[in-house]
């Protein structure tokens, strides 16, 4: 009986119940190795994509690094943006134009000195004294320089009064006021100034729109580079005019550039404009959606377009050029800029990865790398317009109600 017992279980099959435990073990399995499968798969590429960005983020800062060791802070294009255009200060949103007013922050320097007999000169008000006629001589150049009429430079911004009212980041209440903006001896902007060291091109960089409609209604953004070339008409080394770079889709209406201030002042007419290809940079491009190529817009993107740049921020330092400010105590030091960069996927490449991607932050502290004065102060002999009295009261009236400055005498 036993011998049979011991057949019956040798040939005894599988049954239900195993078989369906035995799937359920297996199914379990499978399904567990397959989940770290795919989270191993989705981190690895999350992983990838994030040191990509990173990746990126580097190559994009030491590229404005750059920029900044080979150059120093344009600080008369900011003093133009913030104060002149008033374009700068949190939560206004005035259109401006680029490559404008150079000299004018300069010109804050200079005493102008005086006259023989304490008369106005033939030269304009409130920008220099190079003669030492007391009255006007019509288009006669200079033969005698009275000592006392040449330009001085004061090292403070202006030149009479009190330096702490004005710097070139606000003045009057115009441009990077707030206390938000100016702590601590430096200013917050969004968008970066820099000019080269031999003063002949400006480089600017900010936040530009790149889609306005993609897959999921956020808008992306880019860095976004212009570069200014100066022309010197006269051949004296200062620049009369910057105009847009080739390959920069820039504004280029010569009958309103002929007249928009300050370039009447340097410019004749329209057909100047024209035949001299002067384009400049307009604040508004930096709101229209890329379309692109490089010739339909003023900034062009230098930042990988499957990324967004959700914040950028130049921390600058100091207020002031301390090679024209160098008898303001609180401007010493070499001119730096600190940038910090937030960056993101793009709301068009994040459809094609699952899952959720963090912004990565950067920052890095640039120092300039000029350590002398770019002279940017506007000879009289450069000035076109004969009729001309007064160089910054004719700017004045070319902006109505915006330009709100110290009197300089």
């Amino acid at each position: 009986m036993l011998k049979n017992f011991k057949k019956i279980l040798k040939n005894r099959g599988v049954t239900l119940v195993e078989v369906l435990v035995a799937s359920s073990l297996f199914a379990i399995a499978v399904v567990v190795a397959g989940d770290i499968l795919v989270s191993d798969v989705q981190l690895e590429k999350k992983t990838s994509i994030q040191n990509t960005l990173a990746s990126e983020m580097r190559i994009i800062l030491q590229q404005i690094s750059s920029e900044i060791q080979n150059g120093t802070i344009d600080y008369d294009e900011y003093y133009s943006v913030c104060v002149l255009q008033n374009s700068c200060g949190l939560g206004v949103s005035t259109s401006a134009f680029y490559g404008f007013y150079n000299g004018v922050y300069g010109s804050r320097f200079y005493d102008p000195g005086k006259s023989l007999d304490g008369n106005p000169t033939n030269n304009p008000d409130n920008l220099g004294a190079e003669c030492s006629f007391p009255t006007p001589q019509g288009d006669k150049e200079c033969e005698v320089v009275y000592n006392l009429s040449v330009d001085l430079n004061t090292g403070q911004n202006p030149f009479t009064g009190d330096p702490n009212d004005a710097n070139a980041f606000c003045e009057n209440s115009r441009g990077a006021c707030d206390a938000d903006q100016i702590t601590g001896g430096s200013v917050t902007v969004d968008k970066l100034f820099i000019l080269d060291k031999t003063g002949t091109k400006k480089t600017m960089i900010a936040k530009k729109l790149i889609r306005n409609n993609p897959p999921d209604g956020t808008p992306d953004y880019a860095l976004g580079r212009v570069v200014m070339n100066g022309k010197d008409y006269d051949q004296n080394g200062v620049m009369d005019v910057f105009s847009c770079a080739d390959g920069y889709g820039c504004y280029n209406n010569a009958s309103v550039i002929a007249t928009l201030s300050p370039f009447k002042m340097i410019v004749k007419d329209a057909a100047f404009v024209t035949t001299n290809n002067i384009t400049i940079p307009w604040s508004t491009d930096l709101t229209s959606a890329f379309e692109g190529s490089a010739n339909s817009t003023t900034f062009v993107p230098i930042t990988p377009l499957f990324a967004t740049v959700k914040d950028i921020q130049f921390i600058i330092h100091p207020l002031e050029d301390p090679y024209k400010a160098y008898a303001e105590a609180d401007m010493k030091g070499q001119p730096s800029v600190t940038i910090v960069i937030t960056m993101g996927l793009s709301s068009t490449a994040a459809k094609n990865y699952p899952g959720i991607f963090p912004d990565i932050t950067l920052q890095t502290t640039v120092a300039a790398g000029v350590t002398t004065r770019i002279d940017s102060y506007p000879p009289v002999v450069e000035l076109k317009d004969a009729d001309s009295k007064n160089w910054l009261n004719d700017m004045i009236e070319s902006w109505p109600g915006q330009l709100i400055l110290h009197a300089v005498p």
